[in-house]
């Protein structure tokens, strides 16, 4: 009898809905690779709502992976996908080279069509972040919290100067130690330290002698080993990461098709202060799981009148429990306010695609089950967010 009422309890509707997790979150960290060459892998990010100084508002901040070297280049917020391409291509691909992956958040430039097409034809991997979720791109949030505070040093009293310090400010973020590696990025990226200021101050007899090589071959060597001790550093950094994080973590397993429910505060889909607020449920759903990303994220079917992206990070999650011998119980309404829901169609297969908008967004005409030829639609990628195996198979096939 015990046995059977706990079961009872914990397929409730109702019970599963309202009530608040008792530990921290699901899922456990998992550290990005390491690189083996500096530049091979960046994470970007950008700083924004700053006052303008010299025509910018914003600071778009990439951090190589090895070196931790950055580059802080300021910009504006209307830039849009094709200027951000040029500013990339000119600031980071002319100096450094074209990195192998690029980790970033969901910010709608890396995730258009066009970035989407430039990086398929630079043949480099984008990894976006899901919602909410800034240990995927941690790099760059604690570099922009490292440049925030140089900022403050420097601007307090004119607040409309920051773009004249921010290239000294990256020079001195460059030349400081790293706490991980014991090393300057400067030194890691370039096998010296660059001449500085205080460099033509000191006096001859006191001036740091520079290490003498003999050939080029021990100096390459020494620099090889030089990273090999970073990447080294990275890791053990990351392993006592990783076992800091999930102390307070518990995991948990979901496959395809299993259904989830979501927790909107926070996803922040609604005020986490307000009329109201309080009293909304904690989790809504459930949602049924379409994809697996990774062990930490999952795409859901979801339909439009929910705001946010369908891929989604465990954290935010928790299995909804059903159990069919048990009918006809009571289910909670929603006191989530959404958007009204559009009617839905069921894709019977993907008939044709075409490119529109200078040949950079795809759309794909579409046969609805139970439909004629004569009600096919075009739709984009967006519109078909619950037909991803069948978009997928289309895609692969077509090459697209």
């Amino acid at each position: 009898m015990k046995a059977d009422l706990v079961k009872f309890i914990q397929t409730c509707d109702v019970c599963q809905k309202i009530k608040s997790p008792n530990f921290n979150k699901y899922g456990y960290l998992i550290p990005n690779p390491i690189p083996s060459r500096p530049y091979q892998s960046v994470v970007m990010d950008f700083i924004v709502n700053l006052p303008w100084s010299d025509g910018y508002n914003v600071i778009h901040v990439t951090v190589d992976q090895l070196t931790k070297h950055g580059t802080f280049m300021p910009t504006t917020m209307g830039l849009d996908t094709e200027d951000f391409g040029v500013l990339f291509i000119k600031k980071i691909v002319c100096h450094f080279g074209l990195p192998e992956s690029i980790i970033c958040d969901r910010d709608p430039r890396w995730t258009s069509d066009l970035w989407k097409g430039v990086v398929k034809f630079l043949r480099t991997k984008m990894s976006l972040s899901s919602s909410h979720h800034p240990q995927h791109d941690g790099q760059t949030e604690i570099v922009n919290r490292f440049l925030e505070v140089m900022l403050r040093a420097f601007v307090s009293n004119n607040k409309e100067s920051w773009a004249l310090w921010l290239p000294l400010l990256e020079w001195a973020y460059n030349a400081s130690v790293h706490s991980s590696m014991g090393a300057t990025p400067n030194f890691l990226m370039f096998g010296f330290e660059p001449c500085t200021p205080m460099d033509f101050l000191l006096l001859k007899e006191a001036r740091k002698e520079e290490v003498k090589w003999s050939n080029s071959e021990e100096w390459l060597a020494q620099l090889q080993m030089l990273r090999d001790s970073a990447r080294q550093a990275i890791a053990h950094v990351q392993h006592h990461q990783a076992r800091s994080h999930n102390k307070g973590c518990k995991g948990l397993e979901l496959s395809v098709g299993d259904k989830v429910l979501v927790n909107p505060h926070s996803l922040e889909w609604i005020e986490s202060k307000g009329k109201g607020a309080k009293l909304t449920t904690c989790w809504i759903g459930p949602f049924e799981i379409l994809q697996k990303i990774n062990p930490n994220v999952y795409q859901l079917r979801m339909g439009d009148n929910y705001p946010g992206s369908p891929v989604i990070n465990i954290q935010h999650l928790k299995k909804y429990s059903k159990d069919k011998t048990y009918s006809d119980r009571m289910t909670l309404l929603e006191s989530f306010m959404q958007q009204l829901e559009s009617e839905e169609f069921e894709v019977e297969k993907i008939m044709g695609h075409w490119r529109v908008r200078k040949k950079t967004t795809l759309k794909y005409l579409i046969r609805w089950v139970n439909y004629s030829l004569q009600f096919d639609t075009w739709c984009t990628a967006t519109d078909l967010k619950n037909s991803l195996i069948i978009l997928k198979e289309y895609c692969t096939k077509h090459n697209l």
